[in-house]
């Protein structure tokens, strides 16, 4: 039976971290992670879940609060007494079930001619089995994330996955004249991997190394039996050049389902 398709959050392997971490998970299909709020008592959310046939009433007497939905399930949430309180939002995947050439014809013109020119300006890429121990990449992603004032996962919740789950987390490295100029994270879980860290200097803008580094990815991750390749949010408003580079890759731009919050009495 192939493994069912899981976004990160709701994989096994992340509810491991989360525990290893220290945060208080009450259950793995979907993934809860609980908050304690004074008088509110226990508060139950779970990120890109659950299933539309997950039975939501029962994860609400369990306490499940509120949930960033995976999927655009309006009529089932409000049958099972949630309210929307956010609008949903846009992700990109890229489908890595074809040959390496499919993937090339695929891309955008634009992006496959900035991957043209980064494999013939002189960069070396090196992938490594990511440990969880220091790295650069996460010292760059913490400035960028403060700079563009937006809430990553905690580099100790990432460093407990690939503890934790050896040879799933890759970085991917993009050298130039020796120096390293970009990099990229990637956590495998099931058919899925994720991107979940990436940042590139001056001169890997320049030189268009991050389009040689996901292009190798991506190339890694179908060969190793990837199917899909998960580049996160898109985000037009906020940051429409990175949602360009993620879409322009031949991705899929996929709505999920809004945020959702209980409501009592219903």
């Amino acid at each position: 039976m192939a493994a069912m398709t899981l976004p990160l959050q709701q994989s096994p392997a992340f509810a491991r971290a989360l525990t290893a971490f220290g945060s208080e998970v009450s259950c793995d299909a979907p993934v809860i992670l609980n908050r304690h709020f004074g008088p509110l008592g226990r508060v139950g959310f779970t990120s890109r879940g659950p299933l539309c046939k997950t039975p939501l009433r029962d994860l609400r007497h369990a306490g499940l609060r509120i949930f960033n939905a995976e999927h655009d399930c309006a009529v089932y949430y409000k049958a099972a007494g949630f309210r929307q309180i956010i609008t949903p939002v846009h992700i990109a995947d890229w489908d890595l079930t074809g040959f390496a050439q499919d993937r090339r014809h695929q891309m955008h013109q634009k992006w496959r001619n900035q991957l043209r020119r980064a494999k013939t300006s002189n960069l070396r890429v090196r992938e490594i089995a990511w440990d969880g121990s220091g790295h650069p990449l996460f010292h760059h992603s913490v400035k960028l994330a403060q700079i563009r004032k937006f809430r990553a996962l905690p580099t100790g919740l990432i460093a407990a996955f690939a503890q934790l789950n050896l040879s799933d987390a890759i970085i991917f490295e993009g050298y130039g004249k020796g120096h390293l100029i970009a990099a990229l994270l990637i956590l495998c879980h099931g058919p899925t991997a994720t991107l979940q860290t990436a940042w590139t200097s001056p001169q890997g803008r320049a030189t268009h190394t991050h389009n040689l580094l996901m292009s190798r990815a991506a190339d890694r991750l179908a060969a190793s039996g990837h199917t899909t390749f998960d580049l996160g949010l898109v985000e037009t408003d906020n940051a429409a050049s990175l949602a360009r580079f993620k879409l322009r890759t031949g991705a899929r731009l996929r709505k999920l389902g809004g945020t959702w919050i209980a409501i009592p009495g219903l």
